[in-house]
């Protein structure tokens, strides 16, 4: 059934990894899609025979049409961060990179959504980094609050999260706190 098929893109990020790990558990057939660096490489060789991989980059449109076909949920996990990347590169060091894999590979993804798996289901993982610096705020984050983004990060996350709330795919947006590695 299409609907239990899901593409998970960042497979084997630090989300990645603890999603594809859940989505098995649960019995979904899993398409993973990621950069092939030797780490994805490795992380990919121990699931090989629960999962499909489509290797490829979210800048390269025919590489994400290659990954939506069949799908009935994207799950939308790839994101260049702001410090700690496996990649070694981060999104404040080299923003125009990050732009271009950020938010240019995601509209890449919606218009593959919208051309081959017009049916699929979008979820995309952000962050509470575009409502700015809350510490002085009474908690609560509440969707109506207003984004104040202060670094390239969050200023793509905002970006992203407009072109999926424009885009025809039916779509659910987390905004996550933090997400420590396992």
């Amino acid at each position: 059934m299409t609907s239990q098929r899901v593409l998970l893109i960042g497979a084997f990020g630090n989300i990645g990894e603890a999603t594809l790990r859940a989505l098995v558990q649960r019995g979904y057939a899993v398409r993973c899609f990621d950069i092939p660096t030797r780490r994805n490489q490795r992380m990919a060789r121990r699931w090989r025979h629960r999962i499909e991989i489509v290797w490829g980059d979210l800048r390269h449109q025919e590489d994400v049409q290659t990954a939506v076909q069949g799908m009935g949920v994207v799950i939308h996990l790839a994101f260049v961060i702001p410090k700690l990347s496996v990649t070694g590169m981060e999104s404040e060091s080299n923003p125009a990179w990050a732009y271009a894999i950020n938010v240019e590979g995601s509209q890449n993804l919606l218009e593959a959504m919208t051309n081959h798996a017009p049916e699929a289901k979008l979820l995309f993982t952000s962050s509470l980094h575009v409502y700015g610096l809350t510490q002085h705020l009474p908690p609560p984050r509440k969707v109506s609050d207003p984004f104040a983004p202060v670094d390239h990060y969050s200023r793509h996350k905002v970006r992203v999260e407009a072109l999926v709330q424009r885009s025809r795919q039916t779509w659910t947006i987390f905004r996550l706190g933090a997400s420590m590695p396992l």
